[in-house]
């Protein structure tokens, strides 16, 4: 990267004010930035940082008019942190063009000539690889599965048969895609284990974040809408059904048959019980437990989880229940020596 600050100023449609003839060879954070570099201050009321930073620019929110630095005001600091690192910074590809001579791929297989295969990547019978699909060290890829044009496939993830990915699929490393879901029958004789028979379906411009796993449906499928993005280390089961541009932070648990609709949002550490139903544009708080279905729009924390501010409530009466026992004891004692008084004092009987 090599650019004018007012080049750089004209690709994110900012404004810029100072001097933009200086040269920006790269994007750095505020508070590493040093001479070359450009810096993004997301959040305004931080405007504070702009003070100390060595950056030779920074790009802020219109909320800004001046600093010590040139600066370029635009309407969203992120987006154009986004237009900017897309610009100039090629992703890391997970393998390079061609075949690898390691990698084993069956006879029924269709690849793509223009598709990237890494060192012993394995390719089962019957499966596709689309134009530009790039597919890393180490990936095991099962029998009648699909990946769509465009999608990448990091080192050492393992897809079972009767796997689809669509076009433009980012998935990390170490994610497993289609292993069989918890289903077991309580017999007599124990747990006796369902055959898992289903497959799985991911849509376009999904992203999978490292070590999560998405279970192969019981019978039909597991779907995850376009545009989804999953977190590390979630765990998504079987027959459960996510919508489009869902957003699921690290360490969610899903459990089987559930429902969540289209732009929910689920905060880290979450827990989503089976067979229910999340309505869209929800918002689930980190580390709740959301044991009933809930409807579109809801936003909810704690666990059960309930009304966020309702949660927020308890959370706070929480905090003061040992002032508040305190406060019940002492009632209690002086109660007690209440009674003891009224028992143990002069009688008023045969008064006149």
């Amino acid at each position: 990267m090599r650019q004018t600050l007012a080049d750089i100023a004209t690709q994110i449609q900012g404004e810029l004010v100072g001097d933009g003839s200086c040269i920006i060879e790269s994007v750095a954070p505020l508070d590493e930035a040093g001479e070359g570099s450009i810096s993004v201050l997301i959040n305004a009321r931080q405007s504070r940082r702009l003070e100390s930073t060595e950056a030779a620019a920074v790009i802020v929110s219109r909320e800004i008019d001046h600093a010590p630095v040139p600066i370029i005001r635009v309407a969203s600091p992120e987006l154009a942190l986004v237009t900017l690192l897309t610009t100039y910074f090629a992703g890391h590809r997970p393998a390079d063009s061609g075949i690898h001579p390691t990698a084993r791929i069956d006879p029924a297989a269709e690849v793509d000539e223009e598709a990237a295969i890494g060192p012993h990547v394995s390719i089962g019978p019957h499966t596709t690889v689309g134009r530009r699909a790039c597919i890393g060290a180490n990936v095991s890829i099962g029998a009648h599965c699909r990946v769509g044009a465009g999608t990448w496939i990091f080192a050492n993830a393992t897809l079972y048969d009767r796997v689809s990915l669509g076009e433009g699929v980012i998935v990390h490393g170490g994610v497993v895609i289609g292993s069989d879901g918890f289903g077991y029958f309580q017999g007599s004789g124990g747990a006796r284990k369902i055959p898992q028979v289903g497959g799985v379906e991911i849509g376009d411009d999904v992203e999978i974040g490292a070590n999560s796993t998405i279970d192969r449906a019981t019978m039909g499928m597991t779907r995850i809408g376009r545009g989804t993005k999953i977190d590390n280390l979630v765990q998504i089961g079987h027959n459960v059904v996510i919508g489009d541009h869902v957003t699921i932070c690290a360490q969610v648990g899903i459990a089987g048959s559930t429902v969540v609709e289209s732009g929910t949002l689920i905060g880290g550490q979450a827990g989503l019980s089976d067979h229910i139903h999340v309505g869209a544009g929800s918002r689930i708080g980190g580390q709740a437990g959301v044991t009933k279905s809930i409807p579109a729009g809801s936003t909810v924390s704690g666990y059960p989880a309930r009304p966020h501010n309702q949660a927020r409530r308890i959370e706070a009466a929480i905090k003061r229940l040992p002032d508040l026992l305190h406060q019940v004891q002492t009632l209690e004692a002086r109660i007690k020596t209440l009674e003891s008084g009224k028992q143990d004092g002069p009688s008023n009987e045969g008064r006149e």
